[in-house]
Formats: C-alpha cells, sequence, structure tokens
C-alpha cells in the first residue's frame, strides 16, 4: 500500500519549485519507487496486490492544490497503466480516491477549530483500512486498475 502524502495549499502561481518538486517525489515518485522495487517479487511468485491511497483530488481539480491535484492525478494514471503491464503476472493494481478523511491532513485544509467539529462528518481511517484489506484478499472481483472513490463516512 502507497499512502504517504504531503500537500501545500497555495495558488500555483505562488507555489515554489521546490514545493511542487516535494509534493510530486512524495506522492507520485514514492508510489513508483515502491512499486518498482516490490514488482520483481510479485512477479517471481505470480501473484500480488499493489493499492494506492489518491484523493478525491485525484479526480476532481481544487484551487489552490494545483501541486496536489496533479501528483494525485498522476497516482491514478500510474495505476491504471501498472495494471495493465502486470495483470499477466497475477498482480492487482487499484487506486483508492477517498474524500475528506479525519486525518492531520484535513487540519491543514480547514483549520483546527473547525476540524474539531467536521472530523465526526468526514471518512474515518479505518475505513481505508478495510477496503485495502478488501482490495488485498483473494476473492476480490474488483477487475485491477480500477479507481474505488470513497465520499461517504
Amino acid at each position: 500500500m502507497n499512502n504517504a502524502g504531503i500537500v501545500v495549499i497555495k495558488p500555483l502561481i505562488k507555489t515554489s519549485e521546490k514545493e511542487w518538486d516535494d509534493i510530486i517525489a512524495i506522492n507520485l515518485k514514492g508510489p513508483y519507487l515502491c512499486s518498482k522495487e516490490v514488482l520483481p517479487y510479485m512477479i517471481k511468485q505470480g501473484n500480488g496486490v499493489i493499492v494506492n491511497i489518491s484523493s478525491g483530488a485525484g479526480k476532481f481539480g481544487f484551487p489552490n492544490l494545483a501541486a496536489y491535484c496533479s501528483s494525485k492525478f498522476g497516482l491514478v494514471g500510474l495505476t491504471e497503466s501498472l495494471a495493465k503491464e502486470v495483470t499477466k503476472h497475477g498482480i492487482k493494481v487499484y487506486v483508492i480516491c477517498p474524500g475528506k478523511v479525519s486525518t492531520d491532513m484535513q487540519v491543514q485544509f480547514v483549520g483546527t477549530e473547525r476540524y474539531k467539529y467536521e472530523k465526526y462528518f468526514m471518512i474515518k481511517p479505518e475505513k481505508i483500512a478495510n477496503k485495502v484489506l478488501e482490495l488485498s484478499l483473494p476473492d476480490c472481483r474488483v477487475p485491477s486498475g480500477n479507481s474505488i472513490e470513497i465520499y461517504l463516512p
């Protein structure tokens, strides 16, 4: 499971090249490197599952999130492409695109005070973890390459 992610909330014109590079490095290059590292072992054993965690911002653009959205859209593309490459080896690849998950990252979006109240209406991290587990089970019937969107708590 590739789940690391960072965000910078500001207009593109105010986003520094370093901020852009850091977001792409962690949110997109990290999953690329982890997948590339584990794939030879999965290919050798003839099966495996890779689950990438993107975001609703990997499906829809949002103001002041150009770098973040770009990285998460890229992760969806990586998932779809990789799934087509490795299906012949018995490997499945998925991407989960959740809406607002009750994590520390949401504090950056809504602020500390607002988060205290809104977190009860956000998706619990356990719901995402359960979906990862479901996708990892041998009897999972979700076609490889699919994006799974989760928006309800």
